[in-house]
């Protein structure tokens, strides 16, 4: 609705977001005090304007995006980039001689806008005619063209240079959605996303230069031959993968942002070894796993080893310091049957647990109803594959 891009709309909006941030969790409140507030807005432009408060809000809970001034679409935040991963995408494309962006799936235009403010000339393109109005209201400096990427491309990148990097963010969701209806599903096959993967990687050839963002929990193996892989964590929760059509210093990096900056490259030829359990469990950030560069970091940063062929836990005889590891001391092995596990907490006098599973089929939630836990101190248990067997561990973080 092309009505919130007006100077009315946008008051509309603001009144809507201070009212609903008196009432954060009832939007029909907050729907009926705007109404009562602008007599003069039809039903529809009410909406729309709660709506765009809504999800201004939602930016900024599940991205920390200040959006208060952005035009948003719900499909068009699930996949947005966050504000420091943008930058950092900006700034990488600069150190590595780019002059000129070509987006060729803008979207509402967060990469865009760190393009923008890096001081790169940005041509985006978007298909949707809704998405495309709202792009040139929140990235005023960049050139918009409303097309379908696969029908202009050749049209745009003709005449790039060394000096131009086309960019794609292809989408990836499904029409249904989550049983809360919060979310759109991913879409797995590559070749489904739109645009497909194979027209993505087709814009390589003669050379030019293409970057894609995609999730991260693509697999390296499927990267194309000469092309490069960053995989990006936040606060060592998994973000996104990008891929380069050019080599880097190494085929593959790992890439942690926020609190626990740090990154490691490689080119993911390591072998897999795994030695015993150690006094010390140690959890990799994802990015290092995302990255399939557990090996590798092993390798570099002895005595840091795999306990399990397949398990992401490593260990380590002595405590390793490193902005990409969580360390916890290993003070006991528990049973792994419940019941015998249900007793050997409550004769530590433990009723307040952390359980850490990743990679096993367990339900840490479920599990910790089963135990049936009573008043008492806290403490943190790792369940986790050991030399091929489940193994319960009792620990306590020190790094």
């Amino acid at each position: 609705m092309s009505w919130i891009t007006t100077a009315q709309g946008r008051a509309a909006r603001a009144v809507a977001a201070r009212l609903l941030a008196a009432s954060p969790k009832d939007p029909l409140l907050a729907g009926t005090a705007l109404r009562r507030e602008l007599p003069d807005l039809a039903p529809d432009q009410a909406a729309v304007a709660i709506e765009q408060a809504q999800l201004s809000q939602l930016a900024h809970e599940r991205y920390g995006i200040q959006a208060e001034q952005l035009l948003l679409t719900r499909d068009g935040l699930e996949q947005a980039t966050r504000p420091e991963v943008a930058a950092r995408r900006a700034a990488f494309l600069r150190e590595q001689g780019a002059r000129r962006v070509i987006d060729l799936t803008s979207g509402l235009g967060f990469d865009v806008r760190a393009f923008v403010a890096a001081g790169l000339e940005v041509t985006a393109v978007e298909k949707d005619a809704l998405t495309a109005q709202y792009l040139r209201m929140n990235v005023p400096g960049a050139q918009v063209v409303h097309a379908d990427a696969t029908q202009i491309a050749a049209s745009l990148i003709q005449s790039a240079g060394a000096d131009t990097v086309i960019f794609l963010d292809p989408a990836r969701r499904r029409g249904q959605r989550t049983a809360d209806g919060s979310r759109a599903q991913s879409e797995r096959d590559p070749q489904l996303w739109s645009p497909p993967w194979s027209f993505v990687t087709s814009l390589a050839l003669g050379g030019r230069r293409v970057c894609v963002k995609l999730p991260p929990g693509f697999d390296p193996a499927q990267v194309p031959v000469g092309w490069s892989g960053i995989w990006t964590s936040m606060n060592r929760e998994p973000v996104e993968a990008m891929l380069c059509s050019w080599s880097l210093d190494h085929a593959r990096t790992a890439l942690a942002l926020g609190a626990f900056g740090s990154q490691f490259s490689s080119d993911g030829g390591a072998v897999t070894t795994t030695a015993a359990l150690g006094q010390w469990l140690v959890e990799p950030d994802s990015c290092l796993i995302q990255a399939h560069l557990l090996d590798d970091f092993c390798s570099a940063h002895a005595p840091v080893h795999r306990v399990d062929q397949t398990g992401t836990w490593l260990s380590s005889t002595a405590l390793v310091s490193h902005p990409m590891l969580r360390s916890y001391r290993v003070l006991d092995q528990l049973p792994n049957d419940t019941r015998a596990l249900r007793k050997a907490l409550q004769a530590r006098d433990i009723g307040e647990l952390t359980i850490k599973c990743r990679g096993m089929k367990i339900n840490a939630d479920s599990l910790r109803r089963e135990l049936k836990l009573t008043k008492g101190q806290a403490a943190t248990i790792v369940i986790a594959r050991v030399e091929g067997t489940r193994s319960t561990l009792l620990v306590h973080e020190d790094s």
